[in-house]
């Protein structure tokens, strides 16, 4: 074999292995805000405000990378979940600070990069976690903590403006898998989907 031989078989080998290396996962930290909207819940609401639109703040942590199946895990907090306002008026049944936390962890199936041309990626998520829902009535009679198992599922879509900052959609609803008790005791459901936006920071 020549010398121009070998850098053409070289430069095939280099090729081949580049191709055949597995893809670089990519992980990445989602702190996000938007709005959770709709809902129902058997847990005592005295103000009914289950139904109610509230501010979600939450964060994520995010394993993709160019192929199709990644992982996520996400906590949402939705401060006054069972704080209504409107319903209550001037003379509120609920004190202030009620609040619903989530915990998830999901499998993400996303489109490809190649397929988008550098757009945005959308995604599927399917997953499963934790509710835990915390409220007191004014005269503290109702002290209400329940922590439930929930199924989760929704979709968006993610996109990079730079290789280390960029963009996620995210909307998704959530719901307990409890069955509630016999008439008489507090129940055990609830469930309500939010639409979240959120930065995209590879650390």
């Amino acid at each position: 074999m020549n010398r121009s031989q070998a850098r053409v078989a070289l430069i095939a080998g280099v090729l081949l292995l580049a191709h055949a290396a597995p893809a670089r996962a990519d992980f990445f930290l989602a702190p996000c805000a938007g709005m959770k909207f709709g809902g129902s819940t058997s847990i005592v609401d005295l103000e009914l405000a289950a139904g109610e639109k509230k501010l979600v703040l939450g964060v994520a942590a995010l394993k993709i990378d160019d192929r199709v199946i990644g992982f996520e895990v996400e906590f949402g907090n939705i401060a006054g979940f069972f704080n209504n306002e409107k319903e209550a008026g001037d003379e509120p049944l609920v004190k202030p600070g009620s609040y619903v936390n989530d915990l998830t962890g999901s499998v993400v199936f996303a489109l490809p990069p190649g397929a988008t041309r550098g757009g945005l990626r959308p995604y599927a998520v399917v997953g499963g976690g934790l509710i835990h829902a915390a409220s007191i009535d004014l005269a503290e009679v109702l002290q209400v903590r329940r922590t439930v198992p929930v199924i989760n599922l929704g979709g968006g879509a993610i996109g990079m403006f730079t290789n280390n900052v960029g963009v996620r959609f995210d909307v998704r609803h959530l719901s307990s898998l409890t069955t509630d008790p016999p008439t008489g005791s507090v129940g055990r459901s609830i469930s309500y989907s939010r639409f979240t936006i959120g930065l995209l920071l590879r650390p």
